[in-house]
């Protein structure tokens, strides 16, 4: 269900400092700014979307500061998505680069490191915008790529661009409709596409410099895996063979990050098969039917894995999280 957050609310006067207090409790602190602050008009949509949040905001021109200052107040780690809807300019500048937004095109940035973003510049009226937030983890991105990927501005183009600013528009808009179920499983779509857009960014860009195509190359691989992990054949050797490189060079991809490949493949394959535990639509499905989903040819390794990182079983995992979302009705 979504929260509904407007100004006209409170008085005039307080109406900034308002706005002000709501996005922090909505997002992260930031400071807020407005030529309209003397009698100020927002409205905010606030609802969520499996892991996701999301937001729809119709505001009167406005900028949002995030400085250092505050960051060390408050220092989640956290990714957003800022989307144009309609008429319209933004602008998210973060790490030194600037993305000028109109309608349909986005820009990814995080939130541990400063960032400023205007909404509905040189227009005197009001803008919509959508913003989506979610935990770094969830996107096949290390920290070096989140880097080449903040504040870069992501165009609505025919094809894989316009298919990932449809797909988050109809998600925002309707949003209510949704089931807790459905909208796990939408979540998980809609970051697997934003994944694959970005890497297809980053795959363009002529960033001129070896770690810079190193990286390019490593969101593709981990972007591919995602797609595949229901694939009992996935393995290092079919991933390389894949994107046309030696084994040894996505070994040492992945060793640049601290990771393994086998590694990276069974921690999402848990990750998937622990939300499909916890999807009470899922509750007929065998415990063993999730596992061979995901890729685990052998139940009793699945279990094995499972319970190293969750410290249950699989079946007990299940049963504890259907008492959870009980207590929590």
């Amino acid at each position: 269900m979504s929260t509904l957050i407007r100004t006209h609310d409170v008085p005039a006067a307080d109406r900034i400092d308002f706005t002000k207090h709501a996005i922090a409790a909505t997002w992260v602190p930031m400071d807020c700014r407005s030529d309209y602050a003397a009698d100020y008009w927002g409205e905010f949509r606030v609802s969520g979307l499996g892991p996701m949040q999301v937001a729809v905001l119709d505001v009167l021109p406005v900028t949002v500061s995030r400085t250092p200052e505050l960051i060390s107040q408050a220092d989640p780690d956290l990714m957003k998505v800022l989307m144009v809807c309609g008429d319209g300019t933004s602008v998210v500048d973060q790490g030194g680069r600037q993305a000028r937004l109109r309608g349909g095109e986005f820009a990814v940035y995080d939130t541990q490191r400063p960032y400023e973003v205007s909404v509905g510049v040189g227009t005197d009226g009001p803008t919509r915008v959508m913003t989506f937030m979610f935990s770094p983890a969830l996107l096949p991105l290390s920290p070096s790529g989140r880097g080449r990927i903040s504040a870069l501005r992501i165009p609505a183009t025919a094809g894989l661009g316009d298919l990932t600013s449809l797909l988050l528009l109809q998600l925002a808009r309707n949003i209510d409709d949704y089931t807790p179920a459905e909208a796990a499983r939408l979540s998980s779509a809609a970051l697997e596409v934003l994944a694959t857009r970005l890497a297809r960014e980053l795959d363009v860009q002529d960033w001129g410099t070896p770690e810079a195509r190193r990286q390019a190359l490593l969101t593709t691989v981990q972007a591919f895996i995602q797609q595949h992990l229901g694939d009992p054949r996935l393995a290092p050797g079919a991933v390389a063979a894949a994107h046309h490189i030696s084994l040894r060079t996505l070994h040492q991809l992945f060793h640049d990050e601290g990771l393994t490949v086998a590694g990276y493949i069974r921690q999402r394959r848990l990750e998937r098969c622990r939300r499909d535990l916890s999807d009470p639509a899922l509750d007929a499905r065998p415990v063993a039917a999730i596992a061979a989903k995901w890729g685990f040819s052998s139940a009793s390794d699945f279990s094995r894995a499972f319970r190293a990182i969750h410290g249950l079983p699989p079946s007990e995992f299940r049963r504890f999280a259907r008492v959870v979302k009980d207590s929590a009705r």
